[in-house]
This record gives structure tokens, sequence and C-alpha cells, in this order.
């Protein structure tokens, strides 16, 4: 796989780790003002997304710096 696969990999994993920390963040919000109006159903399936998308992105992120091991790895058995 050449370097520039591997580099777009990283960024696609990177950009659904962004992805999910945002819709992470918009849930929150959600469950928040679902919250305050004491709608404690609703503001717990938000929160429950909420948490479901952090932990994905979380995982997103992993894999992300995992694969960047890898390509430095690469580099540096290339340079030697």
């Amino acid at each position: 796989m050449s370097d520039q696969n591997l580099n777009d990999k990283i960024i696609n994993l990177r950009r659904m780790a962004a992805e999910h920390f945002q819709k992470a963040a918009w849930n929150q919000l959600l469950a928040l003002d679902n919250f305050r109006e004491n709608n404690f159903e609703v503001a717990e399936r938000f929160a429950q997304l909420s948490f479901d998308d952090q932990m994905n992105a979380v995982e997103y992120a992993e894999l992300a710096d995992a694969e960047s091991i890898l390509l430095l790895e690469l580099e540096l058995i290339k340079e030697s």
C-alpha cells in the first residue's frame, strides 16, 4: 500500500472521529435541552446517543493513531 493511500486512510479515520465527536456534542446539547424541559426519557436517550458517538469517535481516533504509527514505522524501514 502506498504512503498516499495510508495518508488518505488516516485522514478519513480522523474525519470520522471528528464527525462522531460533533454528533456527540450535538446530542449532548439535545439531552441538556430535554432535561431542562423535564423530558427525562428523551434526555436519557440523547445522552446515550452522545455517549455512543463519543465512544465511536475515540475508536476512530485510536485507529488513526495506530495507522499513523504504522506509517512512521514504514518510513523508518524505507530509510534504513
